[in-house]
């Protein structure tokens, strides 16, 4: 290997154990509610209400993410009103969704693979009303915090 193929998988390492490192000395881990589905009362017909949640960080392994996302559908599902929700655990694969795609040289490098927690059926309301009790949680995975917040 030559000395520039080197510096370069050191900078590549690097750059990862800096982020996984302030991750951890941070102490959370991110978790994003996808807030952009469709609005209350405006799901067009033959169209389902639906979103997710996953771990925002794609540095932590995917054992890790998983273990938290079921960490929180177990608190979802023990503390909140998920009344006419639907909620699952997938394991979601870009390349899956987007056949089509695969061996475009552009697309390859969009192409990603995570767990996510399904919901179907769960209303900007709802959403509200869950990151009011979410926000004050205190959801620990192997005692490190979930930091719970939804964006899009």
């Amino acid at each position: 290997m030559t000395k520039q193929y080197n510096a370069l998988i050191v900078g590549i390492v690097s750059k990862s154990a800096f982020k996984l490192k302030n991750m951890i000395e941070e102490k959370y881990f991110p978790i994003n509610i996808w807030d952009d589905f469709y609005d209350d009362g405006y799901v067009p017909e033959g169209e389902k209400l639906e979103t997710y949640i996953y771990v925002e960080d794609s540095d932590i392994s995917h054992e890790k993410r998983k273990k938290c996302l079921e960490v929180l559908l177990d608190y979802i599902n023990q503390n909140l009103n998920v009344e006419g929700i639907k909620l699952w655990m997938e394991f979601y694969e870009s390349k899956k969704k987007y056949p089509n795609l695969v061996g475009n040289p552009e697309a390859e490098k969009t192409f990603f693979d995570r767990w996510e927690i399904k919901l179907e059926g769960l209303t900007h309301k709802r959403l509200h009303e869950w990151m009011n009790s979410l926000e004050k949680a205190n959801i620990l995975v192997d005692n490190i915090p979930l930091s719970i917040y939804s964006k899009s």
